[in-house]
Order: C-alpha cells, then structure tokens, then sequence
C-alpha cells in the first residue's frame, strides 16, 4: 500500500509540476525552425570538424586540434587541481564531521562537529557554476577563481561522505586498541580510517569525474574549457565543430569512468597473494614473507603515480593563477564587491539592518517566491521522468534479465534482446557523460525557450545514472522468487515486477531521493540559460551589478537544495529502518 501511495503521490508531483511550470504537450514539438536546426545539428554529428568551419579562421589542421588540444588540458587540468584542493577539505572535514573521530565527546566538541556538518552541507547546496559567478564578481577572472569554484562544493561533499563513510564502518577494531591501552589517535587511524581508506578513494576517484563535467561547464562563464568552446562555436552556427568537442569530452569522460571503475574494483575487491600465506609444515609464514607475498597491482601503482603527476604538474604549469591582476587590485575589487552585497536599502540607512525585512518581502513578492517554486518543480518533474525510464529500462538492461540463462534458468540466447540491452548501456553511458547544463543549451536550440528543454536535459543525465544503478541493484538482488517464476514458464517481465523489483524497491527509491538532491541543485543553474527560474534571476542580477540581490538568490538556491538534502535523509533514513525492521 505504502508503494503505491509513492507511485501515486510521484504521478501528483508530475502532474502538478507541470501545471505550474505550463509545460504542455504542444511545446514538446519543435518549431519549423527548430526541426530544421536539430536536422543539421543531428547529421553533423556525422561528419564531425576536422578543421575551422569558418574560411577565415583557417590555418591548418594543427591550429584547430592545438585549440581543442589546448581546451582538454584545461578542463582536466582545472578539474585536478580543484579535486586536490577538495580532498584536503574533505578529508578534514570529513574527519572532524565524524562520531568515530571523537572518542570521547564533550558538549563543545559535539557542537563543533555539527558545525563541521552544518558547513560542509552549507558549502555544497551552491552550484560550482555560482560560485564561479560569485568568485568572477568578487576578484575578477581566473584560473584560481575557476578552481575555488569546484573545490568549495566538492569539498563539502566528500567531507559530508567521508565523515559518513567513517561512522558506518566497523570499528571494533579501534575499540580493541583502546581498550589495549592505545591512544585515541593511533585507535582512529589504524582501526577507523585505515579500514575506510578503500572507500574514501573510490569515491574520491568518482569525484574527479563528475569534476571533468563540471569544469567543462565553467566554460559558459568565461572560463576558457571545453564548455567555452562549445557556446563560442553553437553562437557561430558550427554544428561540425561543436560535435568535434562534445565527442572529444565524451571520450575524456568516458575513459575516466573506465579508469575510476578499475580503480575502484581494485581498491574494493583486492589484489591475491601470489603465493600461500603456509608454508611447507603448515605454519603461517614470518610476516617478511607475507609482505613479499602480498598482492601487486601495477596498473594501481601506475595511477597512483599518475594521479600524482597530474597534480603536480596541473599546479606548476600555471604561470598566472591571478590572471595578472595584482593583489592590490584584487583587494580593491573583494572590498567593492563585500559592498555591494549588502542590501540596497541597508546600505543607504547606513548599516541599518531593519530595513532588510522589507527589501527582503518586495523581492520575494515580485519574483523570488514564483522562481523559487518553479525551480523545485523543475527538478521535481525531471527526477520523476528520469525514475519512470530508469524503472522500465532496468527490465531490458539488467544482465540477469537479458542473459540466455536469466537467474539461472536456461531460455537460450536472443540477439534481439542484447542489441536491446547494449543500446540501452551505451545510451546510459552516454547520458550520465554529458553535463545537464550542455545538454540543456543544445536542447534549447531545437525546442525554444521553453522548460521542456530543461526538463529533458536533467532526466536523460539522471535517467543515465539511475539507469545503471538500478540494473546493478537488479544483478546484485538474490530472489529464489524470480528463478521459481522463469522455471514455471513466466517472462522475464514477470519475474522482474513481480519478485525483483519489490524486493530492490527501496534501493532504488533511496538512489531517486539522491538523486533528486542533484536534480533541484542543477535546477536553480539552469534558468541562466533564460528559462524563469532562480538561475534567471541569478543571471539578470550579474548582468545589471545587482550584487545584493545575486547573492539574495543564490541563498536561496542554497536553501532549497538544503531542504532536498534534509528531506532526503529524513526519507533515506525512514526506508533504510523499514527495510532492517524486515
């Protein structure tokens, strides 16, 4: 019964978001103009730029692949840099945000480790892309602003992960050493973090690549990545060179997946000894022997290395982080810009605080309350579209279903259905490669200035992401049901609605609810593209050096991606309890 309040209430959602977002069904048709634009814009994919579309612009093959050379660096460089600069913050937030790391807590230290929570949450409920607008206005373009931009919210979210990567482990552990007579630091590092480490690496390791997206999308605020050169070349109208870089991100995206994967397989599963840990009596061998027996990954060595190499190399190779602005400049420019946040009106009263309520009311009333709630229907709507093809797709792409023995029944082989499961992986990777804000500015191109064009943008990314891991839920779910289901002669589809998916509901209702965290984040960026929401706001502020009120809305960004954090965990936590009750 409780499922189908949740199926009913999401149609509700649905249903009302579009309502108050006007989203018709008219509008999911393109134009004339617009069918013809996506026309050209689809067959150019065929035959991708090798070379300047623009006569003018022509020097050869090698200027344009030094450009888009020269913007891959940058994306992966600045998306380096910015993770080195988030995993400090996120291993000391992390830490500090943890119950593990304080044995023995007193009133001050347990309100100093909310406070780190409250913090890091705080930090990443703000889009990388605003605080990269917030950074430009403050001190001016540069490379330094782009990299703080993406290391303060992932900083915030690795630490908010780390920390609870660290309670839920098992920690006796660090109990035994103290008891032993250990002191509390030796007892977190070798009971608590050392056992975490796995863990805090492969999902630091996921980070990098969602931070490869992101600071491609710096580009649509002057930062020059791969981004910039996608916005330069669709103003131009060069549909072959714009797929000459969206394939060139998609393969840099795709090979970091694939590298991260293996990566994270290692780190998880291990390496085996190359021989036994006995010897020839059967003793256990001295512990010099089972150190040269240990298990050896060269291709983990090689990353590492890499990784560091990378880092270092990303920091150094940059002559002018401050973009030649002195720091007298960029003082003079901080100091105009902590100014002009404060209200108007507060300003004007000289620092009189109580005229903030009603500038405040007057901004609400005029745009802020409608933006604010079209942007939560926005990413609202979209979870909810990407879920429902996440839920129907997961039938067709989980490999259990489409094996020629599903869970363990042999049916025989059907290469029908695993060109239909392929398509649906590939169209999955592909989705989750490409960032919602260039899939948003491609999509309006086509469908005009309508919400259509954002809402389809969040649901093919997250629709990707959900995709995959509501088949790895699936693969990994254990049901003598479905197996009794397929050997009495019933489908697959029966076996997947009727044992399968009750059983991984609520996994996959948690994985909805975290990604919605997501979708109402990107939501409130989205509307910079010109559809009303706080993201217009937010853009039409900058543009008229209304610092005061930029800031006002990216507050209250931040506030409703709060609010979908918190009201995710509190239904996170509801579903995790009914599930262990069982």
């Amino acid at each position: 019964m409780r499922r189908r309040w949740f199926f009913l209430g999401g149609i509700f959602l649905f249903l009302l978001g579009l309502w108050v977002l006007e989203a018709g069904p008219a509008d999911l048709v393109p134009s004339e103009s617009g069918r013809v634009a996506a026309g050209e814009f689809l067959s150019a994919s065929l035959s991708p730029a090798f070379d300047f579309q623009n006569p003018e612009m022509r020097g050869g093959e090698s200027r344009f692949f030094e450009k888009l050379g020269r913007a891959l660096w940058l994306t992966l460089r600045y998306a380096v840099v910015a993770m080195s600069l988030a995993l400090i913050l996120g291993v000391i937030g992390g830490v500090l945000g943890s119950r593990a790391w304080w044995s023995r807590p007193t009133l001050f230290l347990q309100t100093l480790r909310i406070g780190v929570r409250l913090l890091a949450t705080a930090v990443r409920s703000v889009h990388e892309l605003m605080w990269a607008l917030l950074f430009l206005s403050a001190i001016g373009t540069s490379p330094f602003a782009a990299v703080c931009a993406m290391a303060l919210p992932y900083g915030g979210t690795l630490a908010k992960v780390f920390s609870e990567l660290l309670d839920e482990g098992e920690s006796s552990a660090a109990e035994v050493i103290r008891a032993a007579g250990g002191g509390g630091f030796v007892a977190f590092i070798t009971g608590v973090f050392t056992r975490a480490l796995p863990d805090l690496a492969t999902y630091a390791l996921y980070r990098l690549e969602c931070a490869i997206r992101s600071s491609a999308v710096l580009g649509f605020v002057g930062i020059p990545t791969l981004g910039y050169e996608i916005k330069t070349a669709y103003e131009d109208g060069h549909y072959r060179e714009i797929w000459t870089y969206l394939y060139a991100l998609l393969l840099l995206v795709v090979f970091f997946e694939w590298w991260g994967a293996r990566v994270r397989s290692l780190l998880t599963h291990g390496v085996p000894a190359r021989r036994s840990a006995e010897n020839v009596g059967g003793n256990i061998a001295p512990l010099a022997t089972l150190w040269k027996a240990r298990g050896r990954s060269w291709f983990l060595r090689a990353s590492v290395a890499f990784l560091l190499l990378g880092v270092t190399a990303g920091w150094l190779v940059e002559d002018q982080w401050g973009a030649g602005v002195s720091w007298e400049q960029r003082m003079k420019n901080l100091d105009r810009f902590t100014d002009e946040i404060v209200p108007h009106p507060v300003r004007e009263a000289g620092g009189d605080w109580g005229e903030f309520g009603v500038w405040f009311m007057e901004r609400m009333t005029e745009r802020g309350a409608e933006a604010l709630w079209q942007t939560f229907h926005l990413g609202t709507a979209a979870i909810l579209l990407a879920g429902l093809v996440a839920l129907m797709g997961v039938r067709f792409a989980a490999r259990s279903l489409v094996s020629s023995s599903p869970r363990g029944v042999r049916e025989g082989p059907s290469l029908f259905r695993k060109v239909i499961a392929m398509l649906l992986r590939g169209g999955s990777m592909l989705g989750r490669a490409m960032p919602e804000y260039i899939l948003a500015f491609l999509l309006l191109r086509i469908f005009g200035p309508t919400v259509w064009a954002l809402i389809l943008a969040l649901a093919i990314h997250n629709g990707g992401i959900l995709l995959r891991l509501g088949a790895e839920v699936i693969d990994n779910t254990v049901s003598q049901a479905s197996s009794v289901i397929l050997a009495q002669g019933g489908s697959r589809t029966a076996a997947y609605f009727g044992a399968l998916l009750p059983l991984g509901f609520n996994r996959l209702v948690l994985f909805l609810f975290y990604r919605w965290e997501s979708c109402i984040r990107e939501a409130t960026v989205l509307g910079m593209l010109g559809v009303a929401s706080l993201g217009f706001l937010i853009s039409d502020a900058k543009v008229a050096f209304y610092y005061d009120e930029m800031l006002l809305w990216v507050g209250l960004g931040a506030a409703l991606v709060f609010f979908g954090d918190l009201t995710s965990d509190i239904v996170r936590h509801r579903l995790r309890g009914q599930a262990e009750s069982r």
